[in-house]
């Protein structure tokens, strides 16, 4: 009798499972390799063409400036002969093109063209200046010649894992399930913790299977490229903001600086008893002209690291710019200690310095404003640069504003 019912064997199962455990595994691994290798062609693909667009940028300045289109023909298809460059156009302040080159068309099917349209959609926009004066505007699209090779090396990796995985599931079906299992489990679940982390100071648990182990080897190279990537840019970005919140020349606070800090004073709930001195060096062109400017910078690098030391710690020095300064002394008690500081200060700018061999001696002028005298830090301000003028004008040494100007007002 001809059997109707023909029930699936152990084999076939356990095969079917283990299969399908294979594919989501090896799913999510391949997700998370594509997204970081996206991320760092995409970061390689924009950095590559933003030195191009600069050293384009250079090169066809002086044929901009000097209308020479000929030039500019030349150097963009010298350009984009050497370089992976889809296209390269000048337009003048007109929006007049006065050249343009391009690449050969490629088949819209072919993967440069999808990663063109990944990694190079939009342009590089640069104006084309000299001497701070705009004479036209550069736009560059790139393209992902050099990127092909390694995306197909992905791609063909990605394919050849598949396959030895998928041969070692019929090989070891019956005696190894559970220990590859728990290999791919334990990668799977270290990449899925960094990706929902995002700390890529972890790396991906070794294994014992030449496959996975060499999986987990490429997968924490790229973690490591990231880490150091990261790491690079938090320094680049406090080593920028160090520099846009400071003096080059003193090293003190800049302006920007001593505002942001001053009207924190205001926006907290009770304004402190504080100070602000505005601090101005008389006749300072007088030293440059007569010693030269490396002397001036001497004197304020030396003068500055002086008014330092005799400030308490918890004063807030800045060099507003040129030979103007500003402190702001927090919870002064009475107007006895802002004298005394000011004498400090005084007695710094008219020591003698020595630059070369040559006596350099320097006069300030010091105005005082208190914040309990004052309804906003803009008051505060006017009221200190006031008490600089009135200090300059009544030929004293400092001046303390006993009442704001914006009341009597």
């Amino acid at each position: 009798m001809k059997q109707l019912y023909n029930p699936i064997t152990l084999h076939q199962l356990f095969t079917r499972s283990q299969l399908t455990i294979l594919i989501l595994t090896f799913g999510i691994c391949s997700a998370i390799l594509l997204a970081i290798s996206t991320y760092t062609m995409n970061t390689y693909a924009k950095n590559s063409l933003n030195i191009l667009a600069d050293a384009i940028n250079e090169r066809v300045q002086p044929a901009v400036v000097f209308q020479d289109q000929s030039t500019m023909g030349q150097i963009l298809q010298e350009y984009i002969q050497q370089y992976p460059i889809r296209s390269i156009d000048i337009f003048s302040t007109q929006k007049k093109i006065l050249a343009h080159t391009e690449q050969k068309p490629i088949s819209t099917w072919s993967s440069q063209n999808l990663l063109d349209l990944l990694f190079y959609r939009d342009p590089i926009t640069l104006p084309i200046q000299h001497n701070n004066k705009t004479y036209g505007q550069l736009l560059i699209y790139g393209n992902s010649a050099d990127l092909v090779s390694f995306f197909h090396k992905i791609l063909l990796g990605l394919f050849i894992g598949f396959l030895v995985l998928l041969a070692a599931v019929f090989w070891s079906v019956s005696s190894v399930y559970q220990y590859l299992m728990h290999s791919i489990r334990d990668i799977v679940e270290s990449s899925q913790t960094i990706s929902l982390k995002k700390n890529y100071t972890m790396r991906v648990s070794n294994s014992d299977i030449q496959e996975l182990q060499a999986l987990s080897t490429a997968f924490n190279g790229l973690l490591c490229e990231i880490e150091q990537s990261n790491q690079s840019l938090m320094t680049e970005n406090n080593k920028l903001l160090h520099q846009s919140r400071h003096d080059p020349l003193t090293q003190l606070p800049n302006r920007p600086f001593f505002y942001e800090t001053l009207f924190q004073y205001y926006e907290e709930a009770g304004v402190r008893n504080a100070a602000v001195l505005f601090i101005d060096l008389n006749d300072f062109k007088h030293v440059n002209d007569q010693f030269g400017h490396l002397a001036g910078d001497a004197v304020l690098r030396a003068s500055s690291y002086c008014v330092r030391k005799v400030l308490p710690e918890n004063a807030f020095f800045s060099r507003l710019g040129g030979d103007e300064f500003a402190v702001i002394i927090p919870d002064v008690m009475d107007s006895d200690e802002i004298q005394q500081l000011c004498q400090k200060i005084h007695a710094c700018y008219t020591s003698t310095y020595m630059f070369e061999q040559q006596h350099i001696v320097l006069d300030a002028s010091i105005g005082v404003a208190l914040t309990q005298l004052s309804k906003s830090p803009e008051d505060l301000i006017s009221d200190a640069d006031q008490a600089m003028y009135d200090a300059k004008n009544f030929a004293e040494t400092w001046h303390i504003c006993l009442q704001s100007k914006n009341k009597q007002a």
